[in-house]
């Protein structure tokens, strides 16, 4: 286990990716590498059909290579931030170290140092010049093997350099569902509760928390929501019914301060221009 740190500091324990999940990820994004290695290639041996020069076709095939290693990853981490194929394929997904989502400069750092630290690419060619396939088959991907196996949150080479690290989305409980709206008694609480008062950062963090809990162990889960809801009392009056649950408790509030903003902001664009528009008595914040 390892600790993500989200609004206002609170701690989130997500299971880092283990080593035998990031190789499944890894042979299926290989797999599709090679074929979009082989279509570039066939198509730059069409192209120089006619030319003769050998030299020239080593080169451009040496260029789709780093083009394919380098261009896949960063592509498809940057558009689905954090999930290549094979990452999708096993439920993993890239975040940076303290939870937000990978962008490009993370994507490309982690490629890079994936190419020329993780799979010792400079080693793949040498030993590529001297034939000795056996050799490199043994070494290639060693050195982010042994970082990823060192390091306490899984981490190969690029993830440490980019400040990156891989987590499982999918755990032994499943992805698991939206969660279900409050109970009417809960709602009507919440709809007279000072939802409004409670600070902006306490309200993305238990949003977080309520759009991520199927990826955490339950005891975690519990114990962040019974935080939450402890700093949240602070803030918020009436006390809640008996015996709510923190998980449903968070949902109620947090639900009723997105109705109430989304309503602030509906009502502020359809304001006419002219007089002021009579107040409503009795709202609360």
């Amino acid at each position: 286990m390892a600790d993500l740190v989200i609004a206002e500091g609170v701690e989130l324990e997500l299971r880092p990716a283990r080593l035998a999940s990031r190789f499944a990820a890894v042979l299926l994004d290989y797999l599709v590498q090679s074929a979009i290695f082989a279509v570039f290639l066939f198509v730059s041996v069409a192209l120089n059909a006619g030319s003769g020069n050998g030299d020239a076709q080593r080169a451009v095939t040496i260029v789709i290579i780093v083009l394919v290693t380098i261009g896949y990853p960063v592509l498809s981490e940057t558009i689905s931030t954090g999930r290549s194929i094979g990452k999708a394929a096993v439920g993993l997904r890239v975040v940076r170290v303290d939870g937000g989502p990978e962008r490009f400069r993370h994507a490309l750092a982690r490629a890079l140092a994936g190419l020329f630290a993780d799979l010792n690419f400079p080693l793949f060619g040498a030993v590529a010049l001297g034939q000795m396939s056996v050799l490199w088959i043994c070494l290639v991907g060693l050195p982010g093997a042994i970082a990823s196996v060192s390091s306490r949150r899984g981490q190969r080479i690029g993830d440490l350099l980019a400040g990156t690290r891989v987590v499982r989305e999918r755990t032994e409980y499943g992805r698991g569902s939206l969660p279900m709206p409050p109970a009417p008694v809960v709602a009507t609480w919440a709809a007279g509760a000072s939802v409004g008062d409670v600070p902006t950062g306490l309200i993305v963090a238990g949003r977080q928390l309520i759009s991520r809990v199927f990826e955490l162990e339950r005891k975690a889960a519990a114990e962040l929501a019974e935080e939450l809801v402890r700093q949240y009392s602070a803030f918020v009056s009436p006390a809640p019914p008996p015996g709510l649950p923190a998980y449903q408790y968070l949902i109620a509030v947090t639900g009723e301060r997105f109705r109430r903003e989304a309503g602030t902001a509906l009502a502020s664009s359809s304001t006419p221009v002219g007089p002021t528009a009579p107040a409503q008595p009795g709202r609360r914040h």
